[in-house]
């Protein structure tokens, strides 16, 4: 029982679920912004905010044991500057630049987003697309389970439902804004 609340597995733990939580808020996301989801769309921004504030605060713990990890210990200077760190610095950097990112986005949408206008806003959003990405690259190329069967499952799972949500949002944009007299056959 004592292992299973060590550092090294709560450092572990904090990182799928991290990824876990800011994957869901971004699915959410995604979906809140479909036309056929309209009327649901209070109640999913309402938890894509939840799930977003509650993987930043994942990741802030993750951070934070990171910091305390006796085995492979980082300064703060390499928590929070990007590639600076003594261990995998590419994919440490990641990590903290998804940090980062995640942070802009989830403060900018609950503090910031009325003086910010929402075409800045909105353009700001988008930085969670890298964020996820990076988060992402750092979990498969420094996590010490990535190679097992689950988490690969996990990771390819999650990217592909992504993607595809990804690509039906892309979709959509292009039928809805096509202007008039476009995409009809001609007679």
């Amino acid at each position: 029982m004592r292992d299973f609340f060590s550092v090294w597995t709560l450092i572990r733990v904090s990182g799928f679920l991290a990824f876990y939580l800011m994957t869901l808020s971004l699915a959410i996301g995604l979906f809140s912004s479909f036309s056929i989801l309209k009327k649901k769309k209070a109640r999913m921004v309402s938890a894509h905010q939840i799930s977003g504030w509650y993987g930043l605060l994942t990741i802030c713990f993750h951070l934070l044991l990171i910091w305390q990890d006796q085995y492979v210990p980082y300064s703060l200077a390499e928590i929070f500057i990007p590639f600076y760190a003594k261990n995998e610095p590419l994919f440490s950097g990641l990590g903290t630049l998804s940090f980062y990112l995640f942070f802009i986005v989830v403060g900018s949408s609950d503090f910031f987003i009325r003086r910010l206008g929402i075409k800045m806003w909105k353009k700001i959003h988008f930085a969670v697309i890298p964020a996820w990405l990076f988060m992402l690259v750092h979990g498969i190329a420094i996590g010490s389970d990535s190679s097992e069967p689950w988490a690969l499952l996990l990771y390819l799972t999650s990217s592909s439902f992504i993607l595809v949500l990804l690509f039906m949002r892309l979709l959509e944009s292009i039928m809805l804004y096509q202007p008039a007299g476009q995409g009809k056959p001609k007679k």
